[in-house]
Parts: structure tokens; sequence; C-alpha cells
């Protein structure tokens, strides 16, 4: 069975809604991202999967407070999960989150500088999650007293060889992000090369 996406624009772009929960959806297959939430505030994307999109999975830029909560994204081009929010001038924080969610062989087409998570602004947390079979980095926290725990990274950067599985870039003002109880396993392209070889 061949299926082709043909939709061409994302499944669901929020703008400046509040409070508004979707639970539960299944959003398969189109030629570019899944879904954007902008300037949002206590809006959540929970128990959803998000697979087959030529793009990338779901987008939080602005607001405060919202969630993608015990998610699966997979098969997905680009990368999993964008999360931007809070004030860096005042260090005031967005507190939003990404949990609980299990992120699978994204970077399917652009293998470099697409994430699971990529993370910006301030006061963000990403945290219980698994991340596998990715070409490079899993996560990216650009910004402010986020706060990365308690994920497990299992076979990543399998192609990448100058990248590590999760990246803070080097500014000197990206300031107070919390790294704890993390755990790797099977990555590099070392751990690729083992896995083709215990496959054949």
């Amino acid at each position: 069975v061949v299926e082709i996406g043909m939709l061409s624009a994302p499944m669901l772009n929020m703008t400046q809604v509040s409070h508004v929960r979707w639970e539960g959806l299944v959003f398969d297959l189109s030629r570019v991202d899944c879904m954007s939430l902008k300037d949002c505030d206590n809006c959540f994307v929970a128990g959803c999967t998000v697979k087959r999109f030529a793009g990338s999975g779901i987008s939080i830029v602005g607001g405060r407070e919202d969630g993608i909560l015990g998610c699966d994204l997979y098969h997905l081009g680009r990368g999993a999960t964008e999360v931007t929010g809070g004030d860096r001038e005042t260090l005031n924080p967005a507190r939003h989150f990404v949990e609980n969610c299990l992120m699978s062989r994204f970077g399917r087409l652009d293998y470099f500088f697409v994430y699971g998570v990529e993370l910006k602004g301030v006061g963000n947390r990403v945290a219980h999650n698994l991340f596998s079979e990715h070409p490079s980095s899993v996560l990216r926290a650009d910004g402010n007293d986020h706060v990365i725990e308690y994920n497990r990274v299992h076979r990543a950067a399998l192609i990448a060889e100058d990248q590590g599985t999760m990246e803070l870039f080097g500014n000197p003002t990206y300031r107070g992000v919390i790294f704890r109880y993390n755990y790797f396993s099977d990555t590099g392209v070392g751990a690729d090369m083992v896995g083709h070889a215990g496959r054949a």
C-alpha cells in the first residue's frame, strides 16, 4: 500500500487561544508541519499521536503555560517539537512543558539541526521523555532557566560525528539551565554501526 499525503498546510493552527485541550487524537500524513500554537495560554496537546509528516510535529511559540503531554511523535521529516516562550530581557518564564512523550525516527528528510525538542526562551521544562532513532541531536536548549530532567536518549547522533545528543549553545548569557538525571545509551556513530552489525 502506497499512501501519499496531499495536504500542504498544517492540520491545526491556533493563535491567541486560551484554555483549549486536544486529547487522544491521531494526526497522520501530510506534506508539511502538523500543528502550531502561537501566543496561546494554558493550551495542551495530550495523549495524541503525530506521525508521517514531511515537516515538523508540534510548535509552541509565545504565550504561557502551554504543554505537550504523553504524545507519540514519529516518522517525521524534520523535528518533533519546538517550544519557544519567556522574556529573556526580564527573565519572566513561560512555563511551557514537554513531558512523558515518545519521539522516534524524526529527521528523516533533514538529518541535522532538527530536534526532538528545540527549546528557546526562559523557564520551560522537558522531562520524562524517550528519544530514540535519530541521526543527530535530540534536544537543543537556548535561553535561561530551563529544566531538562529524567529523559532517556537511546540511539541518537547516529550520523552526526560532531554533535552531542543534547546541545546547549556556547552563549555566556544562557544561564540557569539545569540538566539532571538524564540517561543516555547506544549513542553516536559507533552505536549505529554496532546496531547494523547486530541485525545482519
